[in-house]
């Protein structure tokens, strides 16, 4: 155990990632027709046609390929990260001749759901950010401006502050889940272009997080809301998921880099809550009650991908067992889910009982491969020794 063994096992899951599923999913995960990539493959590893495009998969993507083309891992993949941009621009953006960003679309570019989600602008937004890193042209910078003027003007409920789940007349729902790939996505942008407003962004939904996400008296991340940012009745407003816990402690450190906030007592108690009480026989659940309870013990592939993220962010600020959870993690994502049930593909989402929740293998999973073992990468392999060390929190 320890740093070296950790990066055998990352080493390993990289090479499966690189070699193997990222030109497999550039090849037959992208419809050269369409110029835009495939929702779902089937377990023979065929695209399934008839399920419609979400944009949030398109936005991902477009993510993914760009980072796999700066950073080495798949070269060929700034052009479909391009291509794809463009697609998604043309096809998902202004729908119906309205604003905003469409939740999907046909294999021939018909709408199929014409419904404004905050989710789906997130990761229309942050799709862009990356084809923008890959190619500064100013309309892809126009159109995340577009995007934000979209959502403060038809997703806002005053004056509480934050968006609702999706336009309409009578949505009034919350969710904390869409603001905070809304905080990935303005970090994104502001990486990629240095602009304040982005930041600003940013400080807004941080300022949610600390004040109506987080719960202090059960450090727990509350998922559903009343239109007042009031936890929801009920077990709902009791539940959280330890997947979101391990993406916020990695989000918290990546905003920390850039505004001086003191994240690192939200970073512990929210990875404490989900390292306690988030596994069962040794996969990481869906859900959880405020008081250690599991409410669902099924379990997915992407909770242990962000848990590797968290984990590597932790050890750059000297949690000293983060490499031995690293590669608890990585052994876990080659054993139970990547690599099936063809060589590039994974399993995405089991029973409680082992079974298979779903008989189809999502695209919008990558997202969650490559940017985890991308953090993993650059983290677990610097060169420089951290120069202290800090106990784990108990």
């Amino acid at each position: 155990m320890g740093i070296a063994s950790a990066l055998e096992s990352l080493e390993r899951v990289k090479s499966w990632c690189t070699r193997v599923a990222l030109p497999f999913w550039g090849e037959i995960g992208f419809d050269e027709a369409s110029g835009s990539f495939h929702e779902r493959l089937a377990f023979t590893g065929q695209p399934i046609t008839s399920a419609p495009q979400r944009t949030l998969v398109q936005g991902r993507q477009i993510a993914v390929f760009a980072q796999a083309a700066r950073s080495g891992w798949f070269p060929g993949g700034g052009e479909h990260a391009i291509r794809a941009a463009d697609t998604m621009i043309s096809r998902h953006w202004g729908g119906n001749d309205q604003p905003g960003w469409v939740y999907s679309v046909a294999a021939d570019g018909a709408i199929v759901d014409a419904t404004r989600a905050s989710y789906t602008q997130a990761f229309a937004l942050f799709g862009l950010a990356w084809a923008y890193r890959l190619q500064p042209e100013a309309r892809y910078l126009a159109l995340a401006d577009q995007t934000f003027a979209f959502m403060d003007r038809h997703l806002t409920l005053p004056p509480h502050g934050g968006f609702v789940t999706h336009k309409g007349p009578d949505v009034r729902e919350r969710r904390q889940n869409p603001h905070m790939h809304l905080f990935e996505a303005a970090l994104a942008w502001y990486d990629v272009t240095g602009e304040s407003r982005f930041l600003a962004r940013a400080d807004q939904v941080f300022q949610l997080f600390e004040e109506k996400f987080f719960q202090p008296d059960t450090s727990i991340l509350v998922e559903d809301f009343s239109d007042d940012w009031k936890p929801a009745a009920g077990a709902r407003g009791r539940t959280f998921e330890p997947g979101h816990h391990f993406e916020w402690v990695w989000l918290l450190h990546t905003y920390a880099q850039h505004r001086e906030r003191n994240v690192q007592h939200f970073a512990d108690a929210l990875y404490l809550k989900a390292s306690r009480f988030g596994t069962s026989k040794g996969m990481i659940v869906d859900a959880v009650l405020d008081n250690g309870t599991i409410a669902d013990r099924s379990f997915r592939s992407w909770p242990h991908t962000e848990a590797l993220k968290a984990a590597a962010s932790e050890h750059l600020k000297g949690r000293a067992s983060m490499p031995d959870m690293a590669e608890s993690l990585l052994e876990t994502l080659e054993t139970q889910f990547l690599g099936k049930p063809f060589p590039a593909g994974w399993l995405d989402h089991f029973n409680a009982d082992g079974s298979m929740k779903v008989d189809f293998v999502p695209a919008s999973t990558l997202y969650h491969i490559v940017f985890a073992l991308g953090e993993a990468d650059r983290i677990f392999n610097r060169q420089d020794t951290l120069t202290s060390q800090t106990n784990d929190p108990q």
